[in-house]
């Protein structure tokens, strides 16, 4: 607990300040909610305690999921071929479906 004096080049500071930054979106969350100190001690206990004697029923489906099926025809598989970010399709999206098909034939 005893406290010191650190230099630290201009580098090194911006790095560690970075540290502390939350990227553009992010909410900081860390004494809110349900897991804050006084939600630790008192009511939290109560309440997994409660939460274990719920009985949960699993979802059942009626219909078979479909995934990785054709939507039209029900019965073809779908096959992945070229990702996409957040950000959307890169600029050369067609060159590599060209290539990538390309590829495939061979």
């Amino acid at each position: 607990g005893k406290k010191v004096n650190l230099t630290v080049s201009s580098q090194e500071f911006i790095r560690r300040f970075a540290l502390h930054v939350l990227p553009k979106g992010f909410t900081r969350i860390r004494h809110y909610g349900i897991l804050s100190s006084s939600w630790k001690k008192e009511k939290l206990p109560k309440l997994q305690a409660e939460l274990a004697t719920v009985k949960v029923e699993p979802v059942r489906t009626k219909e078979p999921l479909l995934h990785r099926r054709c939507p039209l025809c029900k019965k073809g598989r779908l096959h992945t071929i070229l990702l996409f970010n957040d950000r959307g399709p890169p600029e050369n999206w067609r060159v590599l479906l060209k290539d990538r098909k390309l590829n495939r034939s061979n």
